[in-house]
Formats: C-alpha cells, structure tokens, sequence
C-alpha cells in the first residue's frame, strides 16, 4: 500500500488536474454514480470534533478519517489532523494512505477556485482578499496564485500570524499584501474568500454587489463568518445542499429560506445572477475526487 506524507500528497494534487476532477465529481454525484452519506461528526474534549467521510464510486472507496482541534494552533499544533484511506472497490485491495489535512486542504481550495472560475467574470480577476491566517487561507493563496495569478490582500484578527503568513507566501512568489483589517483588504477586490473558524462575523455589512463570497470556514451551526443581513441580500450557492442544512452556520444563523439556496452542480452551466454568497462545508465526494487524481484514476 501506497502511503504518502504530505508533501507527496501535495505533489500528487495540482490544481489543474483537481478542477475538473471536482466538476467531474459533482456531475457524478447529481447522477447517483458516487454513494457519500453525511458527514458524521463525534464530539471530542475541549469542543473538538472527530470527522469519518466516506465515498464510494465505481473504482475507488475512501474513507476520510480526520480530527478538528480548534485550540491547536494556540499550542503550536496543527489544527487537523488524519489520513485518507484509499481502497479498490473493485477488488478490496488497499491501494493508499494519503495525508488528510492535505487532501482537504487543496480539494477545498479547488473547489472555491471552481467558484471563482465560475462566477466571476473572464479575465475580471485582479484581486482577491483573504481573511484568515490559517492552513485553509495559505492553501487558497496558493491555489489563486496558481491558477489566477490575481493580488491578494491578506487581512486577520492574529496580526503576527497574518505577518509571517504573508512572509512565507512570498517566500514561493505570490503577490500578497498585507490589510489591516476586513474593510481594507475589500478595496478593489473582486471576490472575498473567509477562511476562519469564528463564531463572529468577519466581514462588515456593507460589501460591494460586484463582489463574490466565497465562505469556506464556519463548518458548524455555531460558526459565523458573514453576517446575517448580508446572507440575506445575497443570491446563494452551497457545494451540497445535504451539508449545509446542517452544517453552514452562516445560513443557518440567517435564517435562510433553502428554497432559494442552489447547488453548486446546478449553477455550473446557469450562474445566478447578482450579488452572489458561494458556501462550502465539505463533502467526502470531493476527498474521493482528489483520491482519484492522486492514484491517477479517470
């Protein structure tokens, strides 16, 4: 069996190929071709969670097995932590480990790409802010530099964590500038990513209608990164409506009415117009999508 650390898993999930292996998988998804069921999320001390996301499709099952420790950075520890499990659905057979934290960091930031490709406009593209300072908002940069090579505004309630951040991603050649706060980093941005786990908005109220949302913390019906008046005003995309009715604590802290919330798969082809909030929680359906482009799988 096959394990890689995470840099190997990291080497083996560029972004290019993981975009439309992600598109590939919603479709597939939609078409009852992939078996994922619910996330199931068990309590741990201190308010961590434990996460098991199985996915099955006609060539590979995985399950993803990963811990969530939001306390962790404060000690100088990763915040998750875990592993993929890779299986033949064919024959059994164990095909490979991969690094968890690696998988769910660069199939989540392809994902948010996807919504960037999608929902704004060709070539539109120039900056991006980023609000947060953890893996998720290093593994975005990274994934918006490779694939957009737009600016990003970098912006954080941890200034020190944000500072040296900011130093190693231009240490790898991204165009990254440090805001001082939500506000600034906003200024000529076209799209905003959130990668937090706050329980408190981090974004103001009032944002340009030109600029795209892309909600990517808030993981749990406690969690709130956008407020609720802005959810409110805003055209809505979640990647599975399944996961968000229970997960997406920005919707659910706004009291959203679900039947004007659309799926990703369906606004590939059909964008909606206006002002637009695109919300991820996760889904094992991406994590066996990376699993497939990690072992070269079509």
């Amino acid at each position: 069996m096959l394990q890689l650390d995470a840099a190997q898993t990291r080497q083996r999930l560029p972004y290019a190929a993981l975009l439309p292996a992600l598109e590939a998988a919603l479709r597939e998804q939609a078409a009852g071709a992939i078996q994922a069921p619910e996330r199931h999320s068990l309590g741990l001390p201190g308010g961590a969670r434990y996460l098991v996301m199985p996915a099955v499709n006609a060539r590979l099952a995985i399950s993803k097995l990963v811990t969530v420790h939001p306390d962790n950075p404060a000690q100088g520890l990763a915040a998750i932590r875990g592993g993929l499990l890779v299986t033949d659905a064919r024959d059994g057979a164990l095909l490979a480990l991969l690094d968890g934290p690696t998988v769910t960091a660069r199939r989540t930031a392809a994902l948010s790409m996807l919504g960037l490709q999608r929902f704004v406009p060709l070539g539109n593209l120039r900056r991006v802010a980023l609000i947060g300072a953890g893996v998720q908002a290093a593994e975005h940069a990274r994934a918006v530099h490779a694939l957009f090579g737009a600016q990003i505004t970098l912006s954080s309630r941890r200034a020190a964590r944000a500072e040296a951040l900011a130093a190693e991603l231009r240490a790898e050649g991204v165009d990254v500038q440090l805001a001082a706060d939500a506000p600034s980093a906003l200024q000529g941005a076209q799209a905003v990513i959130t990668a937090t786990t706050s329980r408190a908005p981090v974004l103001p109220e009032q944002i340009d209608d030109a600029t795209l949302i892309v909600a990517i913390g808030a993981f749990t019906p406690d969690m709130v990164e956008v407020p609720a008046a802005l959810v409110r005003r805003r055209s809505l995309v979640v990647d599975t409506l399944e996961g968000a009715r229970h997960e997406a604590g920005d919707l659910i802290q706004a009291g959203v009415d679900w039947s004007r919330v659309r799926a990703l798969v369906d606004a590939l082809d059909a964008p909606p117009s206006g002002p637009l909030l695109f919300k991820t929680v996760g889904h094992a359906a991406w994590d066996l999508a990376a699993a497939c482009v990690a072992l070269g799988e079509p």
